[in-house]
């Protein structure tokens, strides 16, 4: 099989590369006042036979006199060493991990994995290590991978770690270490990446090519026959034909900016500029814990969410060499629950006689509701609010002229969700003339395009066991009134299904929705 070796060319030490002894690795120790061979093999060594082999390679004459600030040249296998494991310090998704027997681990956060540990990701799983110098190993979904070496040197806190990528992908971040660097290999089928303080990933595909994208530092790609130069921001595809490609630069983050901070609907439409020189986009999206990873052709990301609380989106472009880019992160908040109530009102705004808003609404001592009164639709400044109870409602308006009203549910701890859309209102004289408008039961729009609304009715407690769900369907977020008159009074479950441009899809359950024997 033939091997690629990527390298960091940002020291002045050499790393091992595949094929060369392992021994041509060095660390360089500067001496300090009162320093002689035998003290620092006490300190430093594995053992005080390599003292004479140290006093050798260095042209020590006196291995009890050295000259403070002078170098030595110290081969790694020389150094005290410590066999070391890796901490599981975040995860999500459905993994596994098993020994180098093939017995099985279990996986816990702060639990330590030793070498010949080999971890399995599937689909929107992660699982994060962190090693002992501080470094961090990031295995993404649907990965397969197992630790090799793992060796602590504990008088410089570096760190030798070899890692096989079978399949799948990877993020790293290795930390630099000024006393001695550390030596971070990962190994695919077709390449070596090595490197001593870098930000970079790995992405293993099929075992035939290996991408290699540094995001920090520097690094080398080095083939039988040819080698590249790899700078922060590129990349390069190695294959075990071809070898290393010429470095192409990185794609740039995708713009975020028209991701709203907040939504109070989920799925909350997740969409960003499109690149035209992106082909697909890598998606990562987290709460708490990472909730999903995609690999998605359009910018748009349309995720069921658990619940109210905060989330990042992280997104990367992928271009045609198949090499991914800078990750571009969101923050946003969901608060989409308690959902709002559904409505009965009138389909464009109703109109008054006097002062008096009539109202009837799906309230209880239980199921709470914050009505909220203003001039604008907007809310800026609402005039009245209040909280109501009871499913019959009278509001008092100060004045004539056109108001606007809307209602949200409260949850457990009185605070209200989102409100329903704005509800126009006016207020005339006893003696004007009112339009005829038609009963609706409305439900809230949601912000995408060519939107569809559908409505079903569920009985609670149906006479009939094999009554079936009433349902309409309409391009508008209402449904009139007349349409329900053939359905007894009572309680029922009431759903609202809305289906959008690209495939978007949400449902709205609501707890449940009170039908009087004579519709308003």
């Amino acid at each position: 099989m033939r091997n690629l070796i990527l390298a960091t060319g940002c020291f002045a030490s050499t790393l091992a590369l595949a094929g060369d002894p392992a021994d041509k690795a060095i660390w360089e120790y500067t001496v300090k006042n009162g320093d002689n061979l035998w003290s620092l093999a006490a300190e430093h060594l594995s053992s005080p036979a390599y003292v004479p082999k140290l006093q050798a390679r260095n042209r020590i004459a006196n291995p009890y006199r050295l000259i403070p600030g002078s170098t030595l040249r110290v081969p790694y296998p020389w150094i005290k060493q410590a066999q070391s494991d890796a901490t599981l310090e975040e995860m999500s998704g459905e993994s596994a991990a098993v020994d180098a027997k093939g017995k099985l681990l279990e996986l816990a956060v702060g639990k330590k994995y030793p070498k010949g540990t080999r971890f399995t990701t599937g689909n929107d799983a992660m699982i994060k290590l962190r090693f002992v110098d501080g470094s961090s190993l990031v295995i993404n979904a649907n990965t397969d991978l197992s630790l090799q070496t793992q060796v602590y040197y504990p008088s410089t806190g570096a760190i030798q770690s070899q890692i096989k990528l079978n399949n799948g992908s990877t993020g790293n971040s290795v930390i630099p270490n000024i006393l001695m660097p550390s030596r971070y290999e990962i190994r695919t089928p077709s390449a070596v990446t090595t490197v001593r303080g870098t930000e970079f990933r790995v992405n293993a595909s099929g075992g035939e090519d290996t991408l290699a994208e540094v995001l920090k530092g520097s690094v080398e790609v080095k083939g039988r026959r040819s080698k590249v130069d790899v700078p922060a921001g590129f990349g390069t595809l190695s294959s075990r034909k071809n070898g290393p490609s010429q470095p192409e630069e990185l794609p740039p983050p995708p713009d975020l900016s028209t991701v709203a901070e907040n939504s109070q609907f989920n799925p909350p439409p997740l969409e960003w500029q499109r690149d035209e020189r992106a082909m697909s986009y890598r998606v990562t999206l987290s709460g708490k814990k990472r909730l999903a990873e995609r690999q998605l052709q359009t910018p748009r990301y349309y995720p069921r969410l658990p619940g109210n609380g905060d989330y990042v989106l992280k997104v990367r472009a992928k271009n045609r060499s198949g090499l991914e880019g800078y990750d571009s992160t969101r923050s946003f908040k969901l608060q989409a629950y308690p959902l709002p109530p559904l409505l009965f009102t009138r389909a464009d705004g109703a109109q008054l006689r006097g002062k008096s808003l009539p109202l009837r609404v799906d309230a209880s001592p239980e199921r709470p509701l914050r009505l909220q009164i203003s001039r604008q639709p907007d809310f800026a400044q609402p005039l009245l609010e209040q909280t109501l109870t009871e499913a019959e409602f009278k509001a008092e308006l100060p004045e004539s002229g056109i108001w606007y009203w809307r209602l949200a549910r409260l949850d457990s701890h009185g605070q209200p969700g989102p409100f329903s859309a704005a509800q126009k209102v006016e207020s005339k004289g006893w003696l004007s003339r009112l339009d005829n408008t038609t009963p609706v039961l409305a439900a809230r729009p949601y912000p995408v395009a060519r939107a569809r609304y559908t409505l079903t009715l569920t009985q609670a407690q149906a006479a009939n066991a094999n009554t079936p769900p009433f349902s309409l369907s309409s391009d508008r977020p209402q449904w009139e009134l007349k349409a329900l008159e053939a359905l007894p009074a009572g309680q029922y479950k009431a759903t609202v299904k809305v289906e959008g441009e690209h495939g978007y899809l949400a449902t709205e359950e609501q707890e449940m929705l009170t039908l009087p024997g004579k519709l308003p």
